[in-house]
């Protein structure tokens, strides 16, 4: 027999208390449970949310060290208490709040780490595609349409252009799993990456600003042609774009034509 409205109502006003109360988001509703039994749920949930923030952002926590990543994890919950029994998600709004808080200061770098680690694992768990790309569709285009072609692409990969050397950062603690806070200095330039997962796992991949400028601009919906133009922008190293979408589509980076 279902509960009646006004106790569902309850419920959920209890349940949203007693969340309150373990987060330590307001003293005044913690007084409704003894302190003990409190702790408990406390220790727990802290722990919970800082190891699956640890697991989801290993680079970030070689980088801050073990104590100031679990403090930080722990006021990011206070800030952003997870909505899901789903830990995998919790990270999603760590790198705004990094952003937000560590902003002109000299942590400040620590948040496109957060952004990269994050693309990462939406890499990890994005969809694999039906099909992969079907050349007769391409050859029934006619030829002066080519320039108009917008292209689809898989689901797990992403793009980042950032000052930091994350590239190596990456593969470092990858290789030997520490990295030194010392080595988040920002980059001469920029770097451009290409955030991919294949069937041995995550690959990183660095693009010259053309190439990065092309394959952004498609991801972006951008016809053929625009796409080049926009590579090869402000007097721009030179691309060829037949090369790079063949070499693109071997990869299995681009799956088909967009509509």
């Amino acid at each position: 027999m279902p509960l009646p409205e006004y106790a569902m109502r309850a419920l959920r006003e209890t349940q949203a208390d007693f969340l309150a109360a373990v987060l330590g988001r307001d003293p005044a509703h913690a007084a409704r449970w003894p302190y003990r039994g409190l702790a408990v749920y406390r220790t727990n949930a802290r722990e919970n949310f800082a190891a699956a923030l640890e697991a989801a952002f290993p680079l970030l926590h070689g980088l801050m060290g073990h104590d100031e990543f679990r403090a930080m994890a722990w006021a990011f919950q206070r800030h952003s208490p997870p909505r899901s029994g789903n830990q995998f998600y919790c990270g999603a709004g760590l790198p705004g709040f990094l952003a937000t808080h560590l902003a002109d200061t000299p942590d400040a770098a620590l948040a496109e780490v957060a952004k990269f680690e994050w693309l990462i694992q939406e890499v990890l768990v994005a969809a694999d595609p039906a099909e992969r790309f079907d050349f007769a569709l391409l050859a029934a285009v006619p030829e002066a349409q080519h320039v108009t072609l917008r292209f689809g692409f898989h689901p797990a990969i992403r793009l980042q252009r950032a000052r930091l050397p994350l590239f190596r950062l990456w593969q470092d603690h990858q290789q030997h799993g520490t990295v030194s806070r010392a080595a988040l200095e920002p980059s001469a330039g920029h770097e451009q990456l290409l955030i991919r997962r294949t069937g041995e796992g995550v690959e990183l991949q660095r693009l010259e600003p053309a190439e990065f400028r092309f394959l952004d601009a498609l991801l972006r919906g951008e016809t053929l042609e625009l796409a080049v133009g926009q590579a090869l922008a402000d007097g721009g190293d030179s691309m060829d774009a037949g090369k790079a979408l063949a070499a693109w589509i071997s990869a299995g980076v681009i799956t088909g034509l967009a509509p």
